[in-house]
């Protein structure tokens, strides 16, 4: 009986030690919980033990151009000429720069030696639709006879990175890389995921590039509402005034092969007609013909934009109006980049025909650069062709067409775009480009498709886009990343103050 007391006592005892034990851990935690509250609540209004993000560092922009620099010096004298492309190399020089600052990529090779890239930089995740900031690596052919430096060496030259792919499209791609980097480096946690990818094949299509991404890997990209990519950048007028041209449609390519045949012979001993002369008339007369007049939206707003900046011609706050005056069209029209706004376009770029001066080739071919205004009919448009050329006996057929899809004027992207514009005093206008891009490959996967680099570009700069003596400057590229961190932030969720802006 002793024994049992003894142990019913020392059971009480434990009971009340454990029990001061639990309650001392229950008032501990309770204590804990109680002080990291108010930091929790403040965060996400939960009550959780959440330790708020340390606020982020100034970036050094100065050191980050430098950066840039070296990194675009490097990618231009990786020769991505297309044909053949081989954009293998420079995505993996990507992927490294990427992998450096812990930001996962990965590079696939659609074809041997082709190349894409594509790196994601996720945010908090509060808003589901990243943005995707698209690029292309390969570049159109140099010729190094025609050019002050080589073409793809990269020289600095009076504070300008030469090379063919500085502007196009490997300058914009190093902006946007830099600028993701950037925002990785100062802590800026952003409410959307940011992904890049670069691409080949662009030049001639994008078949073996953002076409092969599309219908591979559309992974990378499910979860992205916006793209941004090549087709604009800051401009300026003969007054002064800065805008912001932003692409919001393309036309879109209706590239066409025409084959003539005829009897084959010595040249010295000529026929009436030969494959050669029958496709030169025709030629000719496809030359002499016009496609009517067509105004779509985006040039209508873009021309009333200018006039709205600069005072410009009366005629452009109303041009389709105005071009129904014949005098208007005739001077309107005589200026090449106007005239390929308000009508479909067919030139000839390729011909062959014999190998031999001295022989009658029995087959001549031409291919003809067709570009379609949006909303045209590729159908209608071909027809229009064969009648223009005149000749039953041609054979005609479609390399490359695609539908033409436009972007919407209003969206939370523009809505950024536009409030980094009133930043430097300056408007945005919304424009077509004559041209095409990868763009229609994500629009057509519902991804609403903006065409700006923030980079200011002038008319001699732009020439230099397929043509010689391409080059872009240190200084913009440097300012190109800034103003890409901050359209970032504006469209991700994230606006700095103006204190942390200049720091």
């Amino acid at each position: 009986m002793r024994i049992r007391a003894i142990g019913r006592i020392a059971d009480r005892l434990t009971n009340r030690r454990a029990t001061r034990i639990a309650l001392a851990l229950i008032a501990i935690v309770a204590g804990v919980a109680l002080s990291a509250r108010p930091a929790a609540a403040a965060h996400n209004g939960r009550h959780r033990l959440v330790e708020p993000a340390p606020p982020p560092r100034p970036i050094d922009y100065a050191q980050l151009t430098q950066e840039a620099a070296t990194l675009l010096q490097n990618y231009i004298r990786i020769d991505t000429t297309n044909p053949p492309g081989n954009e293998l190399g420079a995505a993996r020089m990507l992927k490294e720069k990427f992998l450096a600052d812990g930001v996962p990529a990965t590079v696939w090779e659609p074809a041997p030696g082709r190349g894409v890239i594509a790196a994601r930089l996720h945010g908090i995740g509060r808003h589901t639709k990243s943005i995707v900031l698209l690029s292309h690596m390969d570049v159109v052919p140099a010729n190094p006879k025609e050019w002050q430096v080589p073409p793809f060496s990269g020289e600095i030259r009076n504070g300008e990175i030469w090379g063919r792919g500085s502007l196009d499209d490997k300058g914009p791609g190093v902006i946007e890389l830099m600028a993701m980097l950037a925002i990785k480096r100062a802590g800026i946690l952003l409410d959307r995921d940011v992904i890049f990818i670069a691409t080949g094949d662009e030049e001639e299509g994008g078949r073996m590039g953002a076409g092969w991404t599309v219908a591979h890997e559309s992974d990378i990209f499910a979860d992205a509402g916006y793209l941004l990519n090549e087709g604009g950048a800051i401009e300026k007028r003969p007054n002064g005034k800065r805008y912001f041209a932003v692409s919001i449609a393309e036309k879109t390519p209706l590239w066409i092969r025409v084959t003539a045949t005829g009897p084959a012979g010595h040249a010295a001993v000529p026929p009436d007609e030969t494959a050669v002369t029958r496709l030169a008339r025709a030629l000719d007369r496809l030359d002499g013909w016009r496609a009517p007049l067509r105004l779509v939206d985006p040039v209508r707003d873009y021309f009333h934009e200018l006039a709205n900046l600069d005072g410009g011609p009366p005629q452009y706050r109303n041009l389709a109006r105005a071009l129904r005056t014949p005098e208007f069209v005739r001077k309107f029209t005589q200026d090449p980049h106007h005239d390929v706004l308000v009508r479909d376009t067919f030139t000839p770029t390729v011909l062959r025909a014999g190998d031999k001066t001295n022989v009658i080739p029995p087959v001549a071919e031409a291919e003809i650069d067709g570009r379609l205004l949006p909303g045209e009919n590729p159908v209608t448009a071909m027809a229009d062709v064969r009648k223009a050329m005149d000749d039953s006996s041609l054979k005609t057929e479609v390399l490359l067409n695609f539908p033409s899809v436009s972007s919407p004027r209003d969206s939370r992207m523009m809505t950024a775009i536009q409030e980094l514009a009133a930043r430097e005093h300056a408007a945005v206008v919304p424009t077509m480009i004559a041209g095409f891009t990868d763009s229609h490959y994500f629009r057509e996967r519902h991804i609403d498709c903006y065409g700006f680099i923030p980079i200011l570009l002038t008319p001699g700069e732009m020439k230099g886009v397929h043509g010689v003596n391409e080059r872009i400057s240190v200084k913009e590229l440097g300012a190109g990343i800034r103003r890409m961190v901050e359209l970032l932030e504006l469209a991700g969720g994230r606006a700095r103050s103006n204190e942390e802006r200049h720091r």
